[in-house]
């Protein structure tokens, strides 16, 4: 398999897994997760991310407390092998420092598809609970935090729009566009409900 090829197909493996089986993830993956996000791109190489690693099971029972979507905790955060809330400085230099924080995210999910540990991507939660929760300086803005662990079951695959529906060359052709800005079904009460089915069924 040509490189191209493995690293487009750990992109599309990778999922938001909600389910995991609590096991401990190795200290040497952690590291290579952790050695993923260090290597993403960042404005002006000001490299502003600072991660805290967490993997004491009564830590993460806490975190778990306070990650919310909607009416839903992330109860799956507590039966994670692991956490890494990522933080960035928003005076280390680069103006795009939430952008860089969550390139680096991304980098540690794929790296765990990588070594066959799941991840989920934790948007929604209380910043100052957890910054006192981890002592986190008050000068540091968290960007989100990640779940890492084995995956119980198998996570759907989420659908995805069409390469020719979302590309467009030289430039935007707006009448050929079906759905992100004319489709007015996509706003309103119904759709906050099928955000929610789709978060109970792992379908992000």
């Amino acid at each position: 398999m040509k490189e191209s090829e493995i690293v487009l197909d750990i992109i599309k493996r990778r999922r938001s897994v909600r389910r995991f089986d609590g096991a401990t993830i190795p200290k040497e993956a952690m590291e290579q997760i952790l050695e993923a996000g260090r290597w993403a791109p960042s404005g002006a190489n000001a490299q502003p991310w600072r991660f805290v690693v967490v993997t004491q099971k009564e830590k993460l029972s806490a975190i778990s407390d306070f990650c919310y979507y909607k009416l839903f905790k992330s109860r799956h955060v507590g039966e994670a092998g692991a956490a890494v809330v990522i933080c960035a400085d928003p005076e280390a230099g680069s103006k795009t420092y939430t952008i860089d924080a969550a390139i680096a995210g991304t980098n540690m999910t794929l790296m765990a598809t990588s070594l066959g540990i799941g991840s989920c991507w934790i948007g929604a939660f209380r910043e100052e609970k957890l910054k006192e929760l981890l002592h986190i300086p008050a000068e540091l803005k968290i960007i989100a935090l990640i779940a890492f662990g084995y995956e119980v079951g198998k996570a759907s695959v989420p659908p995805r729009l069409p390469l020719s529906s979302i590309a467009h060359y030289e430039t935007y052709d707006a009448e050929n566009e079906p759905g992100i800005i004319t489709k007015k079904k996509s706003s309103g009460p119904f759709s906050v409900f099928g955000k929610l089915l789709r978060v109970l069924f792992n379908r992000r």
